[in-house]
């Protein structure tokens, strides 16, 4: 252990997707970025051999020693706080610490399972603490064991997810060439809208391969189409055009809603965001639920995402996060 610390902060940012979603599974390119909500960790040692995490009204206590698996419980909450349980039994086992306890307090701005990458980066805020405590701070190493841990909760994680958290920015991700940043030349502005409504994203997944397997070349001129705007969307950004990159997120959306992976609460939050002046707006992440982002013209920012928003506690006006996992 760290002879310094005996405790430590670090945290991560939410994510969102921009373009690719689903046709990434089958060899498109995605655009992904990290935004600034984060989940913060705060991890302290205890010498009463317990792991103890706190996240708001929620909290799990578990004896080190314990061979009962905390997910067999029938608690909602450990939905969210189970991933960062078995991030530090990882951790703690790693590091051959078996002799310690780890207090945990956990404060998120992320809305968990609306497919804003909340789990990913609770992750990596908690395998950053723990490493501060016990290694040392290498971003590499968190994002390797923060993506083994997410697939070995979330079986055939990409690794997007912690990419993004750990290491910040805009992203690139072609499955046959890794990741790449993306520079800009502007600050996008984003209106996050939470529908509130829960999927489960290997079912919503399983939909879309049966949909494929049927539909073989209609999904193919989908993917076809889903690659040319990942590829357009990228030069609008670059060259910091956000009249077309809002309107190739409205695109994008067209062929999710045609996967059937849409929702009436997110058609109608969308439909409030284009109404209202945002300059495109899509689902985000698996779908059937979840969140929708809209892009927000910069120079009315703020009056068009309060029209958006008025009323309503379920919109985050956000911009892109380009530092990634922080420590302190």
């Amino acid at each position: 252990m760290n002879d310094h610390l005996n405790e430590a902060v670090s945290s991560a940012p939410a994510k969102v997707i921009l373009f690719g979603e689903h046709f990434v599974i089958y060899k498109n390119p995605a655009i992904v970025t990290a935004i600034n909500k984060r989940i913060k960790v705060h991890a302290q040692v205890n010498d009463n051999m317990q792991i103890s995490i706190k996240s708001g009204e929620y909290s799990l206590n578990v004896r080190t020693t314990s061979k009962v698996d905390p997910v067999l419980a029938p608690d909602e909450s450990l939905s969210f706080l189970y991933p960062i349980f078995k991030c530090v039994k990882h951790v703690l086992s790693e590091q051959n610490n078996h002799n310690v306890g780890i207090n945990l307090d956990v404060d998120s701005q992320i809305p968990y399972g609306e497919g804003l990458g909340s789990s990913a980066a609770s992750c990596v805020a908690t395998v950053a603490a723990l490493y501060s405590l016990f290694s040392y701070r290498d971003r590499d190493r968190i994002y390797g064991t923060a993506k083994t841990m997410e697939e070995n909760i979330h079986m055939n994680s990409s690794g997007i997810d912690c990419y993004v958290s750990t290491f910040g920015g805009i992203v690139n991700y072609e499955p046959d060439r890794g990741f790449s940043k993306i520079g800009i030349k502007k600050n996008f502005s984003l209106l996050i809208g939470t529908t509130g409504v829960k999927h489960a994203t290997g079912e919503v997944v399983s939909q879309v391969r049966h949909f494929r397997e049927k539909n073989i070349t209609l999904f193919k001129d989908l993917s076809s189409r889903a690659r040319m705007i990942c590829k357009r969307a990228l030069n609008s950004m670059l060259e910091g055009n956000e009249v077309e990159l809002g309107n190739l997120l409205t695109e994008n959306h067209k062929l999710l809603t045609l996967l059937g992976v849409s929702h009436p609460m997110i058609e109608k939050l969308i439909g409030r965001c284009l109404d209202n002046g945002a300059l495109g707006a899509k689902l985000t992440g698996a779908g059937r639920g979840g969140a929708i982002i809209a892009l927000i013209p910069s120079e009315s920012r703020k009056e068009i995402s309060d029209r958006i928003s008025k009323g309503s506690e379920k919109w985050m006006l956000v911009e892109f996060d380009h530092n990634g996992v922080a420590f302190g």
